[in-house]
């Protein structure tokens, strides 16, 4: 899989890593159902196209390039998703390194039945020889696969759970059923902020006094469904509470994305997502002191 005459362009080498890693990264969040960053993704894709120029530094002995490039990857999958736990970050983990397996495989495939000899494999770090386009869209494959195969698997996984939802934003606030959707991984896609799906019918008592597009930090967040999609106008709500068994859960930068629709029926207001639960900042027991505390204030 070695190509002994291959001319390995810097420029190209760094690039290309970006824009691979970042698509991993993004299928490892398919996977995991983690909170969507774009900064942060770009930034950890950044480090790996600089890591990639380890790839010129000769002679370097096979034990240290694994453990330099198993070191970089928890640094990355860090820098990537954090680590608010270590259960959820050795998932994250993992599912990067299923990313990295699928692209691989995938490669593989390309460079043994369509361009052999095209790769060549030095300090843990592989170079392409092959166009950039061919490259991108074997990773953009790769997302896609990963993407579909997760929808699959949550799909059958029986998690819809109703909850008692706050929503808080200035000094008014509403108060109903939400149904939490595992499949639903909706973030705004410049933020990578958790969105939570509201009736008008249900949020419209705190901005009726003014247009919902003065809400805080208003915008429109793209969405896509199997029978529809399109852009969804929503505003930052101020906190979310959410009654999780016997304790209340508090999350903040939560957007609030309206929609004229019904959304399910049963009498659900909201629609909730894994990543609202992923950034839930802390909670306390019902009826505990410091929640009397804090509803006497």
């Amino acid at each position: 899989m070695t190509a002994l005459n291959t001319v390995i362009y810097a420029d190209i080498l760094v690039v290309i890593n970006i824009i691979i890693n970042y698509l991993l990264l993004r299928a490892a969040a398919a996977i995991t159902a983690c909170e969507f960053r774009a900064l942060r993704f770009l930034a950890a894709s950044a480090l790996a196209g600089l890591f990639s120029l380890i790839i010129f530094i000769d002679n370097m002995p096979l034990w240290l390039s694994i453990a330099v490039k198993i070191a970089f990857l928890l640094i990355m999958v860090f820098a990537a998703f954090g680590a608010k736990s270590v259960k959820a970050f050795v998932k994250c983990f993992a599912a990067f390194f299923i990313a990295n397996f699928v692209f691989a495989g995938i490669m593989l495939a390309v460079c043994t039945f369509l361009l052999p000899n095209a790769a060549m494999y030095k300090n843990g770090v592989v170079y392409f020889d092959i166009d950039i386009l061919t490259l991108t869209v074997s990773a953009i494959v790769c997302y896609i696969i990963l993407s579909i195969l997760s929808r699959l698997t949550r799909s059958r996984v029986p998690q819809k759970c109703i909850y008692h939802i706050k929503i808080t934003a200035g000094e008014k606030s509403v108060e109903g059923k939400a149904l939490f959707d595992s499949g639903n991984t909706l973030c705004d896609c410049f933020s990578g902020k958790p969105v939570i799906i509201a009736e008008n019918d249900f949020v419209k008592s705190l901005y009726e006094k003014s247009q919902l597009s003065d809400m805080k930090n208003f915008r429109l967040i793209p969405f896509s469904t199997i029978k529809d999609g399109g852009a969804l106008p929503a505003f930052m709500a101020d906190e979310v509470e959410i009654e999780i068994n016997e304790f209340h859960a508090f999350a903040k930068e939560i957007y609030i994305a309206v929609t004229d629709k019904k959304i399910v029926s049963g009498g659900y207001s909201a629609l909730l997502g894994v990543p609202v639960f992923d950034a839930v900042e802390y909670s306390i027991k019902r009826g505990s002191a410091a929640e009397r505390g804090r509803i006497k204030g």
